[in-house]
């Protein structure tokens, strides 16, 4: 059988065995795969390095008959070591890692899912960009790239102030609403910007408690976990 070379993104790993490991990978041509993991825990294995949370790598491996494939080789592209420097960060990151792998189906992924989280391991990976404005983005773009991106075109009617109608995705004038302009403002932002652009932005901060909360709420109703 054909080998097969890609790069990829560890989701979860499950030791087996004394020495071995069930890798579940995210590709970024051949979707989500688990191989095995050959002897990779033991002191003197070429893989180990090549196969930890929160970095990219070249592996290549051989498909199997079933759902288990064989890891052959690993090289380490980008290591995100700041990350497991902060335990929030680590904390964040295992969650994204949890809600990709359990949420996503290996037909449902594209080449778009896995930039979404080589982006976000960037983003957690540098200490300059807050650790609510990652959660915030990541949030979005998931949801969007689900199917659930939020109407974003408004009429005041008078009303400087908006409800959010979780069953229609969208913004209502509200005299008594709890966002406005500015909090739909960041939401079109951070659609179309990275977070390293988003966090250069003055004062965007101020408006990303209920936007990171209005997110989570659109997670739980789209039937996704909210991190």
């Amino acid at each position: 059988m054909k080998q097969i070379v890609t790069s990829a993104i560890v989701l979860r790993r499950i030791n087996y065995q004394e020495a071995d490991r069930i890798i579940t990978f995210l590709t970024y041509d051949q979707g989500k795969i688990t191989a095995m993991g050959r002897g990779v825990r033991k002191a003197n294995s070429k893989l180990a390095g090549s196969i930890e949370l929160f970095g990219t790598s070249q592996i290549t491996f051989m498909p199997g008959r079933g759902d288990m494939s064989t890891l052959i080789s690993a090289r380490l592209i980008k290591n995100y070591g700041n990350i497991v420097k902060d335990f929030k960060r680590t904390q964040l990151g295992y969650e994204i890692l949890k809600l990709i792998n359990k949420h996503i189906e290996s037909e449902s992924i594209d080449e778009a899912i896995y930039d979404l989280i080589a982006e976000t391991m960037e983003a957690l990976d540098n200490p300059l960009i807050s650790l609510e404005l990652t959660k915030f983005w990541f949030s979005l773009q998931f949801l969007t790239l689900m199917g659930h991106t939020p109407n974003l075109e408004v009429t005041n009617n008078g009303s400087d102030s908006y409800i959010f109608n979780i069953d229609k995705m969208t913004f209502i004038a509200d005299e008594n609403g709890q966002y406005d302009k500015n909090h739909i403002k960041v939401l079109r932002l951070s659609l179309i910007n990275r977070p390293k652009q988003l966090s250069k932005i003055t004062n965007l901060d101020k408006n990303l408690d209920k936007n990171l909360g209005l997110t989570q709420m659109m997670l739980i109703d789209a039937g996704f976990n909210p991190i």
